[in-house]
């Protein structure tokens, strides 16, 4: 009897006990939960000030690109030419806003000694599989004198298509008042081309007109050293 009235003791004191701790961990368990929320929306909500537009498309490998599209080239210099306060006739001359980064323009002016002889511009175009870089070439006349894709990321088959000689060949002696549409002034592609194709084309026009606004008196310019 003794025995049995010990158990039933034990039995009923350890049940509140066992209650008693399951809701502290349940509470604890929450607690440490809405913790971790909180730190981690604090942690990764990200700053309206760090949200940036992508960086200007760089000029990867200017001895090859030299070689091919101004033989006679000696040096070069870089200038930026800042365009915001045009944005309304390139808006006009465009056919569509301005982009962010189009704001300003580097222009890499090529020199045989001290002759001037066009300038080089770059470009990220976005294609149908990712960016397309481009390198164009203009003559002081304001014409293309040779274009390069100079990165990409189209598939094998697109790829070949867009970078034939003889399609590139098109755009020579293009100026930024020429007509530009694809399939009739600039040759024609296959459909799975035909996405990146047009952004080449749109591209390459784009930087004439912005060329031709940084030439006009009124875009500011930075000059860097020669190179």
């Amino acid at each position: 009897m003794e025995m049995m009235s010990q158990s039933r003791l034990w039995g009923f004191g350890i049940r509140p006990f066992g209650l008693l701790l399951g809701c502290l961990l349940f509470v604890s368990a929450i607690a440490y939960w809405m913790s971790k929320q909180n730190r981690s929306t604090v942690l990764f909500e990200p700053p309206l000030e760090a949200i940036q537009s992508a960086p200007l498309c760089p000029w990867r490998e200017p001895a090859e690109d030299l070689k091919s599209i101004f033989p006679s080239a000696t040096r070069y210099e870089a200038e930026t030419h800042i365009l915001s306060g045009r944005r309304t006739e390139l808006a006009s001359l465009l056919g569509r806003l301005p982009t962010g980064d189009e704001n300003a323009l580097h222009v890499y002016r090529i020199y045989d000694q001290q002759n001037p002889v066009g300038v080089i511009l770059t470009q990220r175009v976005k294609g149908a599989y990712g960016a397309i870089e481009l390198v164009l070439g203009v003559d002081p006349d304001g014409k293309v004198n040779g274009i390069r894709l100079q990165r990409h990321r189209e598939p094998e088959a697109v790829a070949r298509v867009l970078l034939q000689s003889s399609w590139l060949a098109a755009f020579v002696a293009k100026e930024a008042r020429d007509p530009w549409k694809l399939g009739q002034d600039i040759p024609g592609v296959p459909e799975e081309a035909r996405v990146s194709a047009n952004a080449i084309v749109k591209g390459a026009q784009s930087m004439l007109i912005l060329l031709q606004e940084a030439n006009k008196s009124g875009a500011n310019s930075i000059v860097k050293p020669h190179h």
